[in-house]
């Protein structure tokens, strides 16, 4: 029966929300559990409805919010934390204290950089092989920054952790496998591209799931990701469940963004990944679906079994070996470059770009069909929802399906072809 104080900002209130919620399950009761701010407002998500629906959920548990309530004091008995003292010289009773700091350098992490005589310019200075000053000490991470002879500027706090650790595990080869020099390993003097999308997955007070990834910033290099986004598709179900979603597009036409929070179990949430970057034209016309009412979530409309290839470790590869066989047709060059001036230009944004404007050539629609068809046979054992070629030969004794092929002049198991838009 003792309250719990858990404190933070509002740069930090995402943190406090989820650790509100972990202390619920855990069987704290949401009255006992008390949510302590300096700030006038309390925002923990930066999206205003999403931030609306988890404060009211929490608020529903019993959860109470103080704001304007800097703790300058946290009281001790006995070795047991007894109470807060604010700094307005209010004081709270509490058995327990859970304060989310901002991240930082504190004073025995610096001393112990100082110690071993690293270079420290408000991060850890290291060079494009992650070697600080001294070459037998490498770092990573977010507390991370490129000596200034690099070039790069990149403030790598929001960028990918998991992919920053992958290209200093690279960088390590470097000094212990004798092959990296005939692999080129050892020429590297730029870290090349960070491009892993980032995201968040987290349960909130209330039962909710929140889900949240974006692009990472090195997909936007003319501007800032919040200045690119051209469109966003919402659905908001209140009703019998409770499901929030928003998909960003930007101005190239490409997924950027995506965030949902829902009472209803996300299972695989961090495969939305995979949807990061890729074009909007992808999504089974999703825009003209939502705006057509059609879609009235987001969510549950991306884990259908249409998407299902979408989300498979190796869509990637089909879709570069795609764009890269259909850049090979001349008619295709042409219509690229057209578009492209045009975007320059600043006549149209890719994202409005209709399928009139992007007609496949012969050439490229076989390469597109041939290429799909041979993937989902190749993957049949993951992705058996999709008809293909081969498993259509193998339903010659469905009299429906020759039928069908009778009325359009062919036969069963051939592949029909596309038709000219995209």
């Amino acid at each position: 029966d003792v309250p719990c104080v858990v404190y933070g900002t509002s740069q930090t209130g995402l943190d406090m929300m989820v650790t509100a919620g972990r202390l619920i399950e855990m069987g704290v009761r949401g009255s006992n559990i008390v949510l302590c701010y300096p700030d006038e407002t309390f925002t923990p998500i930066d999206d205003e409805r999403a931030c609306e629906i988890a404060i009211i959920a929490a608020s529903e548990e019993g959860i109470q919010f103080q704001e304007a309530s800097e703790i300058v004091e946290v009281k001790q008995m006995s070795q047991r934390v007894v109470g807060v003292r604010f700094a307005d010289g209010r004081d709270m009773d509490c058995g327990l204290v859970i304060a989310h700091g901002e991240k930082g350098v504190d004073t025995a992490l610096f001393h112990a950089l100082n110690d071993q005589s690293l270079v420290f310019d408000g991060r850890i200075v290291v060079d494009a092989s992650f070697k600080t000053n001294d070459p037998c000490i490498l770092a990573g991470g977010d507390l991370i920054k490129f000596a200034r002879r690099t070039q790069d500027t990149r403030r790598l706090d929001q960028y990918n952790q998991r992919e920053i650790g992958a290209r200093l595990s690279e960088a390590l080869l470097v000094d212990v496998d004798p092959t990296s020099a005939s692999m080129g390993r050892a020429t590297f003097s730029k870290v090349p591209p960070l491009m892993d999308p980032l995201g968040f997955c987290g349960r909130l007070p209330g039962g909710l799931n929140y889900v949240y990834v974006k692009a990472s910033p090195e997909a936007f290099p003319q501007g800032a990701p919040e200045e690119s986004v051209s469109r966003a598709l919402v659905t908001d179900v209140v009703t019998p469940i409770v499901s929030y979603s928003r998909m960003e597009v930007d101005k190239y036409g490409r997924v950027c963004g995506m965030r949902f929070l829902t009472d209803q179990p996300v299972a695989d949430a961090w495969t939305f990944k995979n949807l990061v970057l890729l074009p909007v034209t992808y999504l089974n016309d999703i825009i003209g679906r939502t705006d057509a009412g059609m879609i009235t979530d987001l969510r549950t409309f991306l884990m259908h079994d249409w998407a299902r290839a979408l989300y498979h470790d190796r869509f990637h590869i089909l879709r570069s070996q795609l764009e890269e066989a259909v850049q090979t047709s001349e008619h295709m060059a042409s219509v690229v470059n057209t578009l492209w001036l045009k975007v320059k230009a600043g006549d149209v944004f890719v994202s409005e770009v209709t399928a009139v404007d992007t007609v496949l050539a012969r050439d490229a629609k076989l390469q597109t069909q041939d290429g799909l068809n041979l993937f989902l046979e190749c993957n049949a054992d993951l992705l058996p929802g999709y008809l293909t070629a081969f498993r259509a030969r193998e339903m010659q004794t469905n009299n429906v399906w020759g039928h069908t092929a009778e009325k359009v002049g062919l036969a069963v198991g051939d592949v029909p072809l596309m038709d000219d838009n995209v």
